[in-house]
C-alpha cells in the first residue's frame, strides 16, 4: 500500500506576483524533505496488509500516520494562512491599481468628451469656411464672367483701333512719302538759293573791294585837283596853251597813278635786297604752318579758359556781329560756329582762327603800307617821264606820304591789335562765356608775342615779294563757297575717304595762303607756285561722326 502526502499548490494566473510564487516552491520542497524523512522511518508496504509500526515499536501505523498528518495541517494552515495574507495584499493592490485605472479611464473619458466638442467645433468651423469660400468661389466666379466679358468688349474695341490705326499709318506713310518729295524738292530750292547767296555774296564782296577803290581814286583824284588848282593860281598869266598842256600832264599824272603803282615796277626798289620765287614760298609754308600750330594752341586755351553759352544778347547786335564776321571767315563757317558744341573739341573755332589770320596776312603781304610805302613812292623810276610828270610825281608822293607815318613797330603792333579783335569777334560768335574786353584782354596777355611774330611774318614775306627778281609774284587764298578744284587747291584737312572733284563739295573757307605768279604778254598766263589749303563744307560732316 502506498501512502500519498497531499501537499497544497496554487493556481496563479499569468500575472501572478513573483513573491507567491517563490513560496509555493519553498513549501513543495518542505513537503518532499518531510516526504523522505517519513519513508525512511516508515517503509512502505506494497501488500497493504501487515501492520506499519515505528523502528522502536512503540507506535503504531496510524498513529504515525494520524501524527504526520496533523503536523502537516499545521503546515497547510500556517502556509494558507500566509497565502490569504499574500491574497489580501494582492486583492488590496488589485483594487488600488483599479481605483487608479478607473481615474484614467475617467479622465481618459473626459478627454474623449473634449476631444469629441472640439471636433465638432472644428467640423462646425469647417463647415462654416467651407460655406464662406463656395460663396466667395460664386462671387469671384461672377466677377471674372463679368471681367471676361469685359475683356471681350476691350478686345473687340482693341481690333477696331488697332485696324483704325493700321488705316491711320497708311495715310502718315503716305503723306510722309508727299513730305519726303516735297522736302527733296525744298532740298533743290534750297541748294539753288544757297548757289544764289553764294554768288552774291562773291558779288557783295566783290562790290565792297571796288568802293574801297573807288573811294581810294576819289580821294587821290580831289588831292591831285587841289593840286591843280594851285598849280593855276600861281601860273594865272599862261596862256590857253599852257593851261592844255597843264591838263595833259593832270592826265598822265591819272594814268601813271592807275597803271604805275598796281604793277609793282621791279625799277621802283633798291636792288641791294633782292630775292626769289624760292624764298617767298619757302617763307609762305613757315608762316602757314605757324599759323595753324597757334591757331591750335589759341582755341584750345581759350575754350579751357571760357566756356560757352546761349546767347541772350540783341538779335540785331548778333546780326551785325555775324555778318561782319562772315564777311570775313564765310557765312557758312559763323553759322556753323553758332549753332555747334564747342566745349569738348574746339576744332571750328581752331579753323575759324586759322581762317581769319590767314586771310589777313594774305591782305598783309600785298598792302603798301607793310612794305616802306614812303621810300616806294619815292623810289619810282621816272627816266622816261618828262619834267613835268616828275616834278607833279614828287609832290604827289610828298601828299601821300603824309599818311604813311607808321614804322614796321607800329605797324605790328596796329596788325596784332586787329587779330585780336577778329579773334575776339569769332570767340562771341561761337557762344564764349565772356565780353569782347575780357577776351581781347586774355589773347593779348596769353598770345600777345605769337601774334606779333605772325604779323612780322607776314610784312617780311610782302618785302620778299617786292624785291623778288622774279616779275608777277602774289599771294592768294581761296574765297568760301567756291566749288573745289584740286588743280589749283589742296584740303588742308583731307580724310581721304571722299571725292572731293564734285559740284556738291564746296570751300568751307581758307586754311593756307597760297602763291601764284602773274605773266603779261602773249604767252603770259598763271602759273601756281604754291596752291593754298581750304577746309571742305564737308569736314562739319566728320566732326558729326
Amino acid at each position: 500500500m502506498t501512502w500519498s502526502v497531499p501537499y497544497w499548490t496554487v493556481s496563479s494566473p499569468s500575472s501572478a506576483r513573483p513573491i507567491l510564487t517563490t513560496q509555493t516552491n519553498s513549501r513543495n520542497d518542505a513537503q518532499a524533505e518531510h516526504r523522505t524523512e517519513w519513508e525512511e522511518v516508515s517503509p512502505v508496504l506494497v501488500d497493504g496488509d501487515a501492520d506499519v509500526v515505528s523502528l522502536d515499536g512503540s507506535r503504531t501505523h496510524d498513529e504515525m500516520q494520524v501524527l504526520h498528518l496533523s503536523k502537516l495541517l499545521d503546515e497547510a494552515k500556517q502556509e494558507n494562512r500566509r497565502f490569504e495574507e499574500q491574497v489580501q495584499s494582492l486583492l488590496n493592490q488589485s483594487m488600488t491599481e483599479t481605483s487608479s485605472l478607473q481615474s484614467k479611464i475617467a479622465e481618459l473619458r473626459q478627454r474623449n468628451k473634449e476631444a469629441l466638442a472640439e471636433c465638432e467645433r472644428t467640423k462646425k468651423e469647417k463647415e462654416d469656411v467651407v460655406a464662406a469660400l463656395m460663396k466667395k468661389n460664386d462671387v469671384i466666379k461672377a466677377t471674372l464672367q463679368q471681367q471676361n466679358q469685359e475683356m471681350r468688349q476691350a478686345l473687340e474695341d482693341l481690333n477696331r483701333s488697332s485696324a483704325q490705326a493700321q488705316a491711320e499709318l497708311l495715310d502718315a506713310r503716305n503723306s510722309l512719302l508727299t513730305c519726303r518729295q516735297q522736302l527733296t524738292q525744298s532740298s533743290a530750292q534750297l541748294e539753288s538759293l544757297q548757289k544764289e547767296h553764294a554768288a552774291r555774296m562773291n558779288l557783295t564782296d566783290r562790290v565792297a573791294v571796288l568802293e574801297a577803290e573807288l573811294k581810294a581814286k576819289d580821294t587821290e583824284l580831289a588831292e591831285m585837283k587841289k593840286l591843280s588848282s594851285q598849280a593855276k593860281s600861281a601860273n594865272v598869266a599862261i596862256s590857253r596853251d599852257d593851261s592844255t598842256t597843264l591838263v595833259q600832264e593832270f592826265n598822265n599824272i591819272r594814268a601813271l597813278l592807275a597803271n604805275c603803282i598796281p604793277e609793282r615796277l621791279g625799277g621802283m626798289f633798291s636792288t641791294s635786297m633782292t630775292s626769289s620765287s624760292n624764298e617767298v614760298v619757302s617763307a609762305l609754308r613757315k608762316l602757314n604752318s605757324d599759323i595753324h600750330q597757334d591757331a591750335t594752341i589759341m582755341a584750345e586755351s581759350m575754350a579751357e579758359s571760357f566756356g560757352f553759352k546761349n546767347r541772350k544778347g540783341n538779335e540785331d547786335e548778333e546780326t551785325t556781329l555775324f555778318q561782319q564776321v562772315g564777311t570775313t571767315i564765310g557765312p557758312s563757317l559763323v553759322h556753323f560756329l553758332g549753332t555747334k558744341s564747342h566745349s569738348e573739341d574746339p576744332i571750328l573755332i581752331q579753323i575759324a582762327f586759322q581762317t581769319y589770320i590767314t586771310r589777313y596776312l594774305c591782305w598783309l603781304s600785298t598792302a603798301w603800307i607793310a612794305s616802306g610805302g614812303k621810300e616806294r613812292l619815292g623810289a619810282a623810276d621816272q627816266s622816261n617821264t618828262t619834267q613835268t610828270v616828275t616834278t607833279a610825281w614828287s609832290a604827289l608822293s610828298h601828299i601821300l606820304s603824309k599818311h604813311l607815318q607808321f614804322d614796321d613797330a607800329q605797324l605790328c603792333s596796329a596788325a596784332a591789335s586787329k587779330i585780336v579783335a577778329g579773334l575776339a569777334d569769332i570767340l562771341l560768335v561761337a557762344g564764349c562765356d565772356g565780353t569782347r574786353l575780357q577776351l581781347c584782354d586774355a589773347l593779348k596777355q596769353k598770345f600777345s608775342e605769337k601774334i606779333s611774330l605772325l604779323a612780322k611774318s607776314g610784312m617780311r614775306i610782302n618785302k620778299l615779294i617786292i624785291n623778288s627778281t622774279d616779275r608777277g609774284l602774289d599771294v592768294v587764298v581761296i574765297k568760301p563757297a567756291t566749288v573745289f578744284d584740286s588743280t589749283c587747291m589742296d584740303d588742308g584737312y583731307d580724310d581721304g575717304e571722299r571725292d572731293k572733284n564734285t559740284a556738291n563739295n564746296r570751300v568751307l573757307c581758307p586754311t593756307d595762303i597760297g602763291l601764284l605768279q602773274r605773266s603779261k604778254g602773249p604767252n603770259g598766263g598763271v602759273r601756281i607756285l604754291l596752291k593754298p589749303k581750304i577746309a571742305l563744307e564737308s569736314v562739319v560732316d566728320n566732326l558729326d561722326d
